[in-house]
């Protein structure tokens, strides 16, 4: 119809339609989380070949179709060359670490055997009764056990044909998701510039185009150095646990390393996880070094590897991550273990930029609704002209 007006909704319907949007997202977000989980891993493949992007299209002038076609080509072959050099590094390097661990397995039963001897025949005195234990050797009590884990393990290897089909449904579906997660990243990476414009096209419909544009670039800011911090952080971790190992003349220091640095990617946690597993592997290594006994041998190392990761925390950190992720650890230790808890690994390593950009997200709102400037930097500026005025 010519010259038709559509009137504007009342407040009141504005807010019962956003609520009504709002739950229906989030149950359309619980119902279907599993695809959730795969369009964020394909995003932040996207968002981590985005720099080899833009450097081959702005150096090389490449159009952006082949330019993320040899985006993809480099990052195939990258791959494909680190894990061939660290492959044939730590081929050695894994071989022994299994070696401790098993040294390790049969400590800890050593350790078991000793405990159980010394509860046998021993007493104890509660009050006027006395209780005596009854004489259990270990050599009755860890046959049992041993007994009992062969038959679970024969019981699990008798199901071959249906884990071996589990394995191949398995299989083809981590294949097909990451076939999709792929031609997923490829889309984000063709059409990116299109997102963003659109974003800002709708902003500028309600007149918030500037702030629309700064809550980008320090979304942005907040991710990139996220994953640049992270990776940084991971090899200067793995390569310090490295030499300080074989300074300390440990077995396997390149393997420790490795695991060390892997870790390290699990903000937080990840320093706890690899303190245990090297101090119980370091403990448990058959010739500790310098002929100390392996308790003042681990405590060596461990209170060396924990000056290491002090120092990282302390020092290499701030200026890694900067004041974009100020964010205080005990609450980035919370955000690891409600995102391991919510999505696994991926919840683990994502949790302290999703915590960054709540904050950033949250802060501008919080500034929004009592009138004040949204942005740091116009706070200051805003502070200033009060005190002028």
């Amino acid at each position: 119809m010519i010259g038709h007006t559509s009137p504007p909704w009342p407040r009141t319907i504005k807010i019962i339609a956003a609520i009504t949007f709002m739950v229906l997202a989030a149950l359309a977000f619980w119902r279907f989380f599993e695809f959730v989980q795969l369009f964020v891993l394909a995003a932040l493949m996207a968002f981590i070949l985005r720099p080899t992007l833009a450097f081959l299209q702005r150096w090389l002038r490449l159009p952006r179709g082949v330019a993320v076609f040899v985006t993809y080509l480099f990052f195939v072959l990258v791959i494909a060359v680190v894990g061939l050099v660290v492959g044939a590094l730590v081929q050695n390097q894994l071989g022994g670490l299994l070696a401790n661990i098993l040294e390790t397995g049969r400590g800890i039963t050593a350790v078991a055997e000793r405990f159980i001897a010394s509860l046998a025949n021993a007493s104890f005195q509660l009050g006027r009764f006395r209780l005596q234990m009854p004489a259990i050797q270990s050599s009755e009590v860890l046959p049992q056990f041993y007994e009992s884990l062969v038959g679970q393990v024969s019981g699990f290897i008798g199901q071959g044909g249906t884990l071996v089909t589990g394995v191949a449904q398995t299989a083809l579906v981590t294949l097909t998701r990451g076939i999709v997660m792929v031609v997923l990243s490829i889309y984000l990476l063709l059409d990116g510039p299109r997102i963003f414009v659109f974003l800002k096209h709708a902003a500028q419909q309600v007149g918030y185009s500037d702030d629309a544009a700064l809550l980008m670039e320090d979304f942005q800011s907040v991710w990139n150095t996220y994953f640049r911090g992270q990776v940084l952080l991971a090899g200067i971790m793995g390569v310090l646990v490295s030499i300080t190992l074989f300074i300390l003349r440990a077995d396997n220091p390149l393997a420790l390393g490795i695991v060390a640095g892997v870790l390290e990617i699990v903000p937080v946690l990840g320093q706890y996880l690899t303190m245990g597993i090297i101090v119980v592997l370091i403990f448990f290594q058959p010739e500790p070094a310098l002929g100390m006994q392996p308790w003042l041998y681990t405590l060596i190392v461990a209170g060396v590897i924990f000056g290491i990761q002090q120092i990282q925390g302390n020092v290499i950190l701030p200026r890694v991550h900067g004041r974009t992720l100020a964010l205080h650890p005990v609450l980035i230790l919370l955000g690891v273990l409600m995102g391991a808890s919510f999505a696994g690994v991926l919840g683990a390593v994502l949790a302290p930029p999703v915590l960054a950009t709540i904050k950033l997200f949250g802060s501008y709102i919080w500034r929004k609704m009592l009138d004040l400037p949204p942005f740091e930097h116009d706070i200051a500026r805003w502070q200033d002209k009060k005190l002028e005025d």
